[in-house]
This record gives C-alpha cells, structure tokens and sequence, in this order.
C-alpha cells in the first residue's frame, strides 16, 4: 500500500470518490464557462464600441433619399452596399452654415470574392480632404495610394502575390490595417481616381456597379464635421436649406454610438444576471454535496483524529480538496471556453451583428487569472458550511468519539 504523507491526503482523498469528484468538478467547470465567457464577450462588445466610436470621425453624414439605413448597416453591420448621388452633391455641401469639414465617400458593394466569406465594401474617398479614413490608415501606412491600388481591411484575405481580386481583376494591396471590429475590416478602400476602374471591370464581368455616366462622379455620402457653437441636426437643416433638397437622408454617427451603447448595456446587463443566477444555483448544488459527504465522511474524519489530527487539520482537508476541485474545474472551463471564443470569433461577431473587437493578450491574462480565483473561490465558498461544522466544538466531539 503505498505512503500517503498529510500534504497528499485531499488529492488521494478525491481519487477515492472519482464520481462526487467528478459532479463537483462538472460544475465547477459550468460556472467558469459562464463567469469567464460571459466576462469575455461583455469586454470584446465594449472593447468593439469603443473601436467603433474612434472610426467614426464624423458628427453628420448626407446620403441620397431612402438609403439611410443602407448609411447605418455601414457603420454598424456587416453588409455592403451601392447606392450614389447623381448631381455634385458635394460642393453644396461644403457652402452650408456650420460645416467645418466635409470630404465624400462612394460605396460600391463588389461581388462575393475569392478574398472573403461575403461581398466586399469597396470604399473610394479622397486622401485630400478625408479626415475619417486617413487619420486611422496613417498608422500602419504612410505613403501615398496611388491609382489603382488598395488597402484591405483585417478580414480581407490578401493572396501571396499581394493582391485582392475583385470583379476578376487583380489589385495590388498598398497596405493591411489592423482589426476594428466593424464592418469597416470586410472592406477596402482606393482613392476616388480608381472608383472609375472598378467601375469598368464590374462592367466587363456583365454585373455594372455604376451607370458609366455617373462612374466619375458618384458620391454615395457627405462626411461632415461641424463647426464649433453648431448641432449636427442644426447643421442638417442648413444643409437643405442650401442645396434645396428636401428628401436627403442624414445619419449622425453620435447617435448610433449611444443607441448602441445602450444595446451593448441591456446585453451585458443580461449576461450579468444570467451569471449570478447560474452560479447560486451551482453554489447550492455544491453546498448540497458537500454537505452529504460530511455525513458520509464522520468515520473517516474520526479515523483522522485517531491519527492525531486536531480541528484545522480537518478543515484544511476539506479546505484543500475544495480548492483542488475549483482549481481543475477552472482550467477545464477557461481552456473550453477559449477554444470556443477565439477561433470563432468572426462568427460570434457577424451573429450578434454587434461592433465585437477581441481584447489584448495583456486584458485576456488578467481575465483568465481572475477566472481561475473564481472558480477556486466557489470551492471554497462550497466547502464554508461544511468546514464551519467541522471547527463546531459539539461536531469535533462527535468526531472523538470514533477514538
């Protein structure tokens, strides 16, 4: 029979009871999926709308009648559009009382690609007077887009040879740029000089983006930032006013923002709820067990003091194997959890129809060893009542009694 010494006693002890070990353990593994996955995706939905909220750039955005909701998809979703003023839209615009900026953007949806699971947003703007695009791509690219070129959003998949192919014709990528957790990642972006080329090629493939008329001018929205001392809805009035257009459509990216702010609260609130109630129930099915086991356990513990153990003695074993059980539960509930989260995250994202931007290694670290506490802490917690009745003088001499 081998040597079992004190410190190896609560491991052998949980060896010896492999299916209530096991129960526990089950459990415990529940409650860290939920704790540890619940926390994650509240962070990755926050860590998304703040990405979202420096994407932005804009305090007002014209688009053509009826296409306002094509406008939010944009910003906020995963489809791709086309749609386009037909009139020189732009230079209206920039005359109106409290526009401080303004720079346009045309949207062409392309075809389903090699490149992506979905169409791609072809996105054309202007490097002269963009300040929505330029700032955020000047961080991972310095030169100049030249005609003809692209650069490709995180979920684009560039080929070896550095090009994405669209409307069966071969763009050379000038640059990636990093996740964003938008739908911005499943587009790319040319300068207003190429709009025209991809223009041609949708022709030459029998599915026309754009009239050929309207390949050189399109606009498909205003970007507009308003002067100080004026609202985006004071502006949008004025905007009217000076193009004497009634039925423009106006999106106002602030409000997108908090209306998603407050989805992303209802969610998370949702989550949080959803996790206290799992893990008080856990925790009573645990205290149930445990509690059982202390009857069952009476001889062996009063074998214990035979042996010489005093009251802590006792309930650092108890202490221990819980510890024990919450710890192994952790690991198996952190490990499925992550193997479940991250290589789906796209899919997660693309469900939930959410800005969802994974969280740095640092954040997912401190998650993961907060996860870990937790789970051993609900062992812990489990095993209180049991340990408590345990260091009770009339239960500890009970317990001498086996002597």
């Amino acid at each position: 029979m081998p040597h079992i010494t004190l410190a190896k006693l609560p491991l052998a002890n949980l060896r010896r009871k492999p299916f209530r070990t096991s129960a526990l353990v089950i459990v415990v593994v529940m409650l860290t999926v939920a704790f540890y996955g619940g926390a994650l995706l509240s962070m990755n939905l926050n860590n998304g709308l703040n990405s979202m909220r420096e994407r932005m750039g804009a305090d007002l955005m014209v688009t053509p009648q009826n296409t306002k909701n094509q406008a939010e998809a944009l910003l906020t979703g995963n489809s791709s559009s086309t749609f386009y003023f037909t009139n020189d839209i732009g230079s209206q615009i920039a005359e109106a009382d409290g526009v401080g900026e303004s720079t346009v953007q045309t949207y062409i949806s392309s075809l389903a690609a090699a490149c992506c699971d979905e169409k791609v947003q072809i996105i054309g703007f202007n490097p002269d007077t963009d300040f929505v695009i330029t700032p955020w791509v000047a961080s991972q690219f310095d030169g100049t887009l030249r005609r003809g070129q692209i650069i490709a959003g995180a979920s684009i998949n560039v080929s070896d040879n550095n090009t994405v192919k669209l409307y069966g014709h071969e763009f050379p990528v000038a640059a990636q740029l990093a996740d964003t957790g938008t739908s911005l990642d499943n587009s790319v972006f040319v300068n207003l000089d190429t709009v025209p080329d991809v223009v041609s090629y949708s022709a030459q493939v029998g599915h026309v983006a754009i009239p050929e008329e309207y390949a050189g001018k399109a606009v498909s929205a205003v970007l507009v930032k308003v002067k100080d001392g004026y609202s985006a809805q004071q502006v949008a009035s004025n905007i009217a006013k000076a193009t004497g257009i009634k039925s423009l459509g106006y999106v106002y990216p602030g409000g997108i923002t908090a209306t998603t702010k407050t989805n992303l609260k209802v969610i998370i609130r949702y989550v949080a709820v959803f996790i206290t109630v799992f893990w008080t129930m856990g925790l009573v099915v645990m205290l149930a067990v445990f509690s059982s086991a202390m009857n069952e356990r009476k001889r062996e513990f009063a074998a214990y003091r035979i042996l010489g153990a005093d009251r802590a003695t006792l309930v650092g074993i108890i202490v221990k194997e819980s510890a024990t059980i919450g710890a192994i539960g952790g690991v198996i509930g952190v490990t499925c959890t992550s193997l479940v989260v991250f290589p789906f995250s796209g899919l997660i994202a693309k469900e939930l129809q959410l800005p969802y931007l994974q969280i740095g290694v640092g954040k997912v670290a401190v998650l993961i060893v907060v996860a870990l506490l937790f789970a051993v802490l609900t062992g812990l917690v489990a095993s209180l009542a049991t340990a408590v009745r345990l260091s009770a003088p009339q239960a500890y001499l009970t317990l001498r009694e086996g002597e």
